[in-house]
């Protein structure tokens, strides 16, 4: 018996130690896509292109973000269209979608990328 109820606790123990991993690694993924997406604001200029407008500004400059791209069309990310990338500006250019309601990465103007909690999301300035 004795033997049965470690199995069952091992068991259990691994199932949810496998449902926490899987978030991690979605967060990890999201951070990675707007650090992708903070790279292809840099480099936009020296392309001699702005920041797209739209979705469909963006399409054929797809290939210079990918992770982004996938993360964009998947709803996982919120870009706030035509907003570039500014030494020193501290205004939110793009975010995990999930940082409106929980905590979440967020790409600021500087091109930096850090976490937020859904209180300071609200409270922090959007770009435009």
């Amino acid at each position: 018996m004795r033997g049965i109820t470690v199995a069952v606790l091992v068991a259990a123990a691994t199932a949810v130690g496998c449902g926490g991993s899987g978030e991690l690694q979605t967060a990890d993924q999201e951070k990675a896509a707007l650090e992708d997406l903070a790279q292809f604001l840099k480099n936009l200029p020296a392309e001699g292109k702005k920041p797209p407008a739209r979705m469909a500004e963006f399409e054929p400059l797809e290939p210079m973000a990918p992770m982004a791209s996938e993360s964009l069309r998947n709803g996982k990310m919120v870009y706030l269209w035509g907003a570039g990338l500014a030494d020193g500006g501290t205004a939110v250019v793009a975010y995990e979608k999930r940082a409106e309601t929980e905590s979440g990465w967020v790409l600021l103007q500087d091109g930096s990328v850090k976490q937020m909690t859904a209180a300071e999301f609200k409270a922090a300035p959007k770009a435009k």
